[in-house]
């Protein structure tokens, strides 16, 4: 068997191209270099203070949202509406349509919702009035006692 010169190139040049794909240090996983990517960007956020936690605690949540995510199991999918709901149901039933409220918006018109504070600040206070009205409370009073006439 005969190769020319130009067989011969193709041969090397395919044989590298097939040895380089299939190396483990050039497979480029794309959700494992977003992943590392996302890392990188949370410990700089962490490092510059750029988020609402102390520094400690944000490294901390950062490497174990770096572990969840090598494992395939961060769930950032849920909507934080959702998220609210669900913690809404959790309360006591007295309380349930003022949690709600406070999420939604009032569903009542003697119902007024505030919201202040922010979450770099440290949080978001919502705050939820219900006004209502009762039944009126009548008081007897004890007739005056009669003055007494001077003497």
């Amino acid at each position: 068997m005969k190769l020319n010169l130009a067989s011969l190139a193709g041969l090397i040049v395919v044989g590298t191209a097939a040895t380089y794909a299939a190396s483990p240090a050039h497979a480029a996983d794309p959700a494992a270099t977003a992943a590392k990517s996302t890392y990188a960007k949370e410990r700089a956020d962490c490092d510059a203070g750029r988020t609402a936690e102390d520094r400690a605690t944000c490294l901390k949540e950062a490497g174990a949202a770096q572990q969840e995510r090598k494992r395939n199991t961060l769930d950032n999918t849920g909507s934080a509406r959702q998220n609210a709901i669900e913690r809404c149901n959790l309360v006591a039933a007295k309380d349930k349509a003022d949690c709600l409220a406070r999420i939604e918006g009032p569903s009542q018109t003697n119902q007024t919702t505030t919201t202040s504070g922010s979450v770099a600040g440290g949080g978001v206070v919502r705050e939820t009035k219900t006004t209502t009205t009762g039944q009126p409370t009548v008081v007897i009073l004890p007739a005056p006692a009669a003055a007494s006439a001077p003497r």
